[in-house]
This record gives C-alpha cells, sequence and structure tokens, in this order.
C-alpha cells in the first residue's frame, strides 16, 4: 500500500472526526494563533519529502444526525489508530490532542515505503500510557520508548515525550532522535518552510511537498521536478466538501500566495456558473481537454486553424455549449467551411454592430418504406465586439455582455511574456470525467463499505512565461464526502 494513502486516509480520519465531535478550544490558547507561531515546528527535521501542519482545534459543521455515520467515522479512525500502533483503550482522542500536528515522510532507500513522522502535543495532563494502553505502564519524559505489541502490526515502532508535552513518534527511531536534535537548535536554524508558511499563516492544515501530483497540466516538460519549487496545499472542511487548494512556490523567484490571487479571483461573476468552463489556446486544446468536450466541438477543433495563436474559451453546460474566440482577420476563419455544418443553410441577421447567424437542417429519409423529416441540432454565431461566439443556443444580449467580460478578463491575464496560459473550471458530474485522481480511488476502494468521496469541482490554472523555467501553477479542487 502506497504510504501516501495512508496519510491521506490519516488526515481525513483527524479532520472529519472534528465534523462530529467540535473539540472545546483549551481557554489558556489564544484562539488567533498563527500556524507559523505553532511551537509544534521546532520538531521537524530538515529533509522530508512530505509534511502536513495543522493546528485545527474545529469545524464549524453541524452535527450529523445520523448515529451510524458517527459510528462509521469512529471505525475509521479507530482502524488507522491500530495500523499506527496506538490503543487509546477508554480514552477519547478530543481529550488528549491539544491541537497541534505534524505529520512527515523521509525515504528510506532500504525499504520500499517511506518512514514517517508524527508529531502532536497531548494536554499537561495525559502521557503515553493514555496512547497506547499497554498491559504494563512506560510512560517516561524525555526518553525514546520502543512500542511493542504481539501479534498486532504497529507501523509507529518508537515513542517519545518531551517536558513540553509533545509526542513525536516514527517507525525509525532515528527520526525522533532528529526531531529531538532540531527541537534543541531551533534557534540557531531557519525553518525549512519559513518562506512560504508566511504567506499561509492564517490557514489551519497546510502539507508541503516538492512534488505536484498528477492534473490536467502536469507534463514534465513544462514543470521540471526543482529543489527551490514547494507545492503547498491547504485544507478546509465545508458543509461536508473537503476543499484542497495547491500552489506552486518559489521564494527566490518571488512565486509566493499573493501571485496568485489575481488568477484566482479575476472574476466574481456568478451570472454564468456552467459545468465546464475552458480558456486556452488553441495549441493546448488536444492536449488538455479532451475528456470534457462533446463531438461537435472536437470536429470544430479539428477544422480548426491550428497554426494560429488563438486564444480560446468554451463554456458548457449539460446539453448547452459555446465556444468564444477574437476574430483573426489575418487567418479569416470561415465557418461555413466547417465538415460539420456541410448543407446546413444558413440565415443572417444584424442587430447594431452585432451579426446573428443560424445554421439549421432539414432532411427528409426513408426508412422501411416510411419517409420520415430528420432535424439536425441548430448551430448559432454572433460576431460582436471583436469576438466570434458559436453555440447550440440563441445568446442574449446580457449573457453576450456577460461572456464577453468573462473573455477578456481570461485573456488580460496572459502578459506579452507569457506564452502559456490555461484555466480549466469542471463541476458536477463532469468533474468525475478527470481521471486522475488515482489516490482517491485507492481510497474509495479502502473505505467503500463506509463512505464515498466523489469530486465535486477541480479547477487548474496554469501561467508559463519568459525566461521562467518553471509555471505558476495553481489547483483547487472539492470532494463531497457521503
Amino acid at each position: 500500500m502506497k504510504l501516501r494513502v495512508v496519510a491521506i486516509i490519516l488526515l481525513l480520519s483527524l479532520l472529519l472526526f472534528f465534523v462530529f465531535k467540535k473539540v472545546s478550544t483549551n481557554k489558556n490558547k489564544e484562539l488567533n494563533t498563527n500556524i507559523e507561531q505553532l511551537n509544534i515546528l521546532k520538531y521537524i527535521p530538515e529533509k522530508n519529502k512530505l509534511l502536513f501542519i495543522s493546528n485545527l482545534d474545529s469545524f464549524n459543521n453541524e452535527k450529523d444526525k445520523n448515529p451510524k455515520s458517527e459510528d462509521n467515522f469512529i471505525l475509521i479512525k479507530d482502524s488507522i489508530l491500530d495500523y499506527l500502533g496506538i490503543d487509546l483503550g477508554n480514552n477519547k482522542l478530543e481529550d488528549i490532542y491539544d491541537n497541534e500536528l505534524i505529520i512527515s515522510t523521509f525515504e528510506n532507500n532500504k525499504k520500499l515505503k517511506d518512514d514517517i513522522l508524527i508529531v502532536f502535543k497531548i494536554k499537561p495532563e495525559k502521557t503515553v500510557d493514555d496512547l497506547l494502553n499497554l498491559p504494563n505502564k512506560i510512560d517516561q519524559v524525555d526518553k525514546v520508548i520502543s512500542i511493542k505489541r504481539e501479534n498486532k502490526i504497529n507501523f509507529l515502532n518508537f515513542i517519545y515525550r518531551s517536558k513540553d508535552n509533545y509526542i513525536v513518534a516514527s517507525s525509525d527511531k532515528n527520526l525522533i532522535v532528529n526531531s529531538i536534535d532540531s527541537s534543541n537548535h531551533f534557534k540557531e536554524k531557519k525553518f525549512q518552510y519559513e518562506g512560504e508558511l508566511s504567506g499561509l499563516k492564517n490557514e489551519k492544515n497546510i502539507l508541503f511537498t516538492n512534488k505536484f501530483s498528477e492534473g490536467i497540466f502536469f507534463d514534465k516538460e513544462i514543470f521540471t521536478e526543482n529543489n527551490e519549487d514547494i507545492v503547498a496545499t491547504t485544507f478546509d472542511l465545508k458543509n461536508k466538501h473537503l476543499i484542497f487548494k495547491s500552489y506552486l512556490l518559489n521564494n527566490k523567484k518571488n512565486l509566493d500566495i499573493l501571485t496568485y490571487d489575481n488568477l484566482i479571483n479575476e472574476e466574481k461573476n456568478n451570472e454564468i456558473n456552467p459545468e465546464v468552463s475552458i480558456f486556452s489556446d488553441v495549441k493546448n486544446f488536444d492536449e488538455y481537454i479532451k475528456p470534457l468536450i462533446n463531438d461537435f466541438e472536437q470536429s470544430f477543433f479539428e477544422d480548426f486553424n491550428h497554426n494560429a495563436n488563438q486564444n480560446i474559451l468554451i463554456l458548457n453546460s449539460k446539453k448547452d455549449w459555446l465556444i468564444t474566440f477574437e476574430k483573426n482577420t489575418e487567418d479569416k476563419f470561415d465557418l461555413n467551411a466547417l465538415k460539420k455544418l456541410k448543407d446546413f443553410n444558413k440565415y443572417t441577421l444584424k442587430q447594431k454592430e452585432d451579426i446573428y447567424s443560424i445554421y439549421s437542417k432539414d432532411i427528409l429519409e426513408e426508412k422501411d418504406d416510411v419517409i420520415k423529416k430528420l432535424t439536425f441540432e441548430n448551430i448559432y454565431s454572433i460576431e460582436s465586439g471583436g469576438l466570434q461566439f458559436i453555440s447550440n443556443y440563441l445568446i442574449d444580449g446580457k449573457t453576450l455582455e456577460t461572456i464577453s467580460k468573462k473573455f477578456f478578463n481570461l485573456k488580460s491575464n496572459k502578459d506579452k511574456s507569457t506564452f502559456l496560459y490555461a484555466k480549466v473550471d469542471t463541476k458536477n458530474k463532469n468533474s468525475n470525467k478527470i481521471e486522475y485522481l488515482s489516490d482517491f480511488e485507492d481510497l474509495n476502494f479502502l473505505i467503500r463499505n463506509i463512505l464515498k468521496i466523489s469530486i465535486e469541482e477541480s479547477l487548474e490554472i496554469i501561467s508559463q512565461s519568459i525566461p521562467e523555467k518553471n509555471p505558476i501553477l495553481y489547483t483547487e479542487k472539492s470532494l463531497k464526502i457521503f
């Protein structure tokens, strides 16, 4: 089993646990402590492959009224804790855990799977014995203790409790030693992700890695792994939707969270909310979005001039679709020449400066000695304000204005030095056409009789400029939990 899948299950178990049992925040602790100010950070050794940091105290979600649902979550939580080697006995996790957690993984060249280090804070009155529930009491402060359970799997083999009530547990004793050493010299060295963390200080859950998970825009020719590049992913839970937001960061190139603000917030217009919204240039359509477009759209791009560096916007909602692009006098694109519209009848009407056209086709067909009328889907075209719109429905003036504004807002993000800018936003059923989230397929398999996780929405934005080697890359996913 992939360790990253185990880590995801552990995260989900801990996060979702708070949906049902809201943890009461320690009254002596500041409610607004930034994640970058957490004392637990001193226990993080360097050279980790993956680092998850959390100071989550509670989620503002309604308690699930279904007792079976709560029992299922408890079953998942207990199963993960058992796998790690933790046995709470009669204790409750919310009575032990004190709202600070880190999970990190480290490469082990001698083993097929990575080693894991987990550090979390416990409440002052709690001990190691409250976590392990072994026959013999073993709690000792400032001593690395071996965890041994006969005839049981425990992934965590060693555990340590500090004087300031932090538990350090790992599959490798050396990682605990390194963690202790890191805490003793914390003031002398710079925290590995200090720069990245400053832009995320108000987040409650952050995952740092040096690799992007697979996605629409993940391409090793475009995105080369660079030791200076960090991928930061934030987690949030809203109304039983788990929201992931990932950013490619590089402090030396000033790629910080602020860099992404304009890309993410360039449009807040809710008048048009299609299931699929795609903005890209023609050259990248075939590679990125084939699973998301219909037959006509595919045939359109086959006939379209692929040599043109043309920006295209596609909006697709249920049976309605629309394609928008700038009119290019040099290429002289002719909609009449499309193979898909061969033998269609055309009627044109001009309103002020806008030109409306409809392409329609009715024929008679004989089948089994019966004559039947066959009607093809109408295609509409509008030339307005330097844009051409092609759709299977007639657009009113207000919608025309809204889509035009959307197109030019997206285009404005592609400056003169940008040779690649694309945005793909998918919702509802179309999100499930994205086949690259294999980790969640693995997760669904493991918890198939208890929970179901589906991708409700996926957003990806890429911007590549000269002379930068690596792009600005942002992904956002909303997962619904049943």
